[in-house]
């Protein structure tokens, strides 16, 4: 099944977009945002955060780097 969404504004770098209300739980499932693995970092990240072990970021993409 296809998730239907419009893109809103498009960049050189970034698109953005809207999906219905109806659709947004479909969507994060379809992107992995329910995965154990997913949430298990998420809970990780946020123990790391109120412990004070964070780190100022512009981009993920620094990371890779």
């Amino acid at each position: 099944m296809a998730l239907a969404a419009k893109v809103v504004k498009r960049t050189r770098d970034s698109f953005q977009f809207t999906i219905s209300k109806r659709n947004f739980e479909s969507f994060c499932d379809s992107i992995g945002l329910y995965r154990r693995e997913f949430l298990d970092a998420l809970d990780a990240s946020e123990k790391d955060h109120r412990a004070g072990r964070v780190t100022k970021r512009k981009s993920l993409r620094e990371l890779i780097d």
